[in-house]
């Protein structure tokens, strides 16, 4: 049974026509467009619409967590099978761009999905497949500051690399803490603005123009964003409980997962025609299917090699270095 609820006052919808549902309380009706429900919320603001018309063009096929091919993915995956979740709990994912966490902790875990996206294009085909697998998980349009769930309701929110877009991060926090049931669990990653002494740092430092014209491209606008310290504060005054934290993207790391594989898969259609091209591009569409074969290949014989590479990175967390950071919070 779905949990979604009015993001205005969070009453009760009804689905008075296969093309709108309709809130008991506030009399709101919400369109049920192409490939899930639009359930923002009527205000919207200007970084709102250009974080959806980013992402509405950057289509592409959701990260395997169960062949990740990065270090990234790694250290996402480690985090996804520490959450303390029991079978069939409530899991909500902010923010659908290329996850395929919800996927994994289906698979591990059993948990009965939730989804929110600004982007129309992500939300439906999140919602494909999602069919495809046959688990139920369900993704709506909407506002992570004005959560459409009612409060006490998901035993887990997840949020990788979202917050950082967000027009008022402070509030997202606060709607997850809301929604939250006591002892449920809060799970961010995001870039932080003090990325001095790692690769981000010394990126910002001697090509800086070129760097934030790349973060923009995006949808990181590094000003905007807190320190981890600010972050870990405004979590911690919100009311969560801090259980782990962790600096992430220090030197290597980035330099393989960003500079490395981006590199290796420009050599890889490097002179195909204008047809080749064009197929590759169709078949990074999601399709459901998981890691491709070079995917798993590279997890599975080149990986190894570039955790070992990335123990100087471990030196850079002890040092609090790093480009983001990772926080599992709990609501007492």
């Amino acid at each position: 049974m779905t949990l979604f609820t009015c993001p205005n006052c969070h009453g009760a919808l009804s689905h008075p026509s296969p093309t709108e549902c309709l809130c008991s309380s506030c009399d709101v009706r919400f369109p049920n467009r192409a490939g899930g429900m639009d359930l923002r919320p009527s205000a919207t603001d200007e970084n709102k619409n250009a974080q959806a018309d980013i992402y509405d063009g950057m289509l592409g096929e959701l990260s395997d967590y169960r062949h990740p091919h990065n270090l990234t993915l790694l250290h996402q995956r480690r985090l996804l099978e520490a959450l303390p979740l029991a079978q069939s709990a409530a899991v909500l994912e902010i923010g659908g761009h290329r996850s395929g966490v919800l996927p994994f902790l289906e698979h591990i875990r059993n948990i009965q999905g939730y989804g929110v996206d600004i982007s129309s294009e992500w939300v439906a085909e999140q919602n494909r497949l999602s069919k495809i697998r046959g688990r139920g998980t369900e993704w709506v349009q909407g506002d992570a500051e004005r959560l459409p769930f009612s409060a006490n309701s998901l035993d887990a929110v997840v949020s990788f690399d979202v917050f950082e877009h967000l027009t008022d991060m402070q509030k997202a926090a606060e709607e997850c803490f809301r929604a939250l049931k006591p002892r449920g669990t809060l799970l961010c990653h995001m870039p932080i603005q003090d990325v001095g002494g790692s690769l981000d740092g010394l990126q910002r430092r001697f090509d800086g123009d070129g760097w934030r014209s790349r973060q923009a491209s995006v949808g990181h606008f590094h000003e905007r964003m807190p320190t981890g310290k600010e972050a870990t504060e405004m979590f911690t005054h919100i009311g969560f409980e801090l259980t782990h934290h962790e600096r992430f993207n220090v030197w290597f790391q980035p330099f393989h997962d960003h500079k490395w594989l981006t590199w290796l898969g420009q050599k890889r259609h490097k002179g195909k025609t204008t047809h080749e091209r064009s197929s590759s591009h169709q078949s990074t569409l999601p399709t459901g299917k998981g890691a491709s074969r070079f995917q798993k290949a590279y997890a599975k014989v080149a990986l190894p090699v570039a955790r070992a590479l990335s123990a100087p990175d471990r030196l850079g967390v002890k040092l609090g270095i790093g480009g983001s950071a990772s926080w599992t919070l709990r609501k007492p």
